[in-house]
């Protein structure tokens, strides 16, 4: 979306690295179940954030198409969240 709009997007991994919002834990091994545990707050976070850049996207770009893009990614994490929490509990 941000080549669509002129800008340059993210092309190596330090720049995702860097950008991310979700941080990685190097050298931990949880069991299964952290592991489940440790996607579905990851899934949440993501929601959490997303549900933040909408309004920016909005009232700060008057973008509706990136808004549009957002909320289908939101959706998505919601989804797969749901899910996780009722395998998770």
């Amino acid at each position: 979306r941000s080549r669509a709009l002129g800008g340059n997007a993210a092309g190596t991994l330090a720049e995702f690295s860097q950008q991310s919002r979700l941080k990685e834990h190097p050298g931990q091994y949880p069991a299964a179940d952290a592991m489940l545990a440790n996607l579905l707050a990851d899934h949440e976070a993501s929601v959490q954030s997303l549900r933040g850049d909408l309004p920016t996207v909005m009232d700060k770009y008057d973008d509706a198409g990136t808004n549009d893009f957002l909320t289908g990614l939101m959706e998505k994490h919601e989804k797969m969240a749901w899910m996780l929490r009722a395998f998770v509990s």
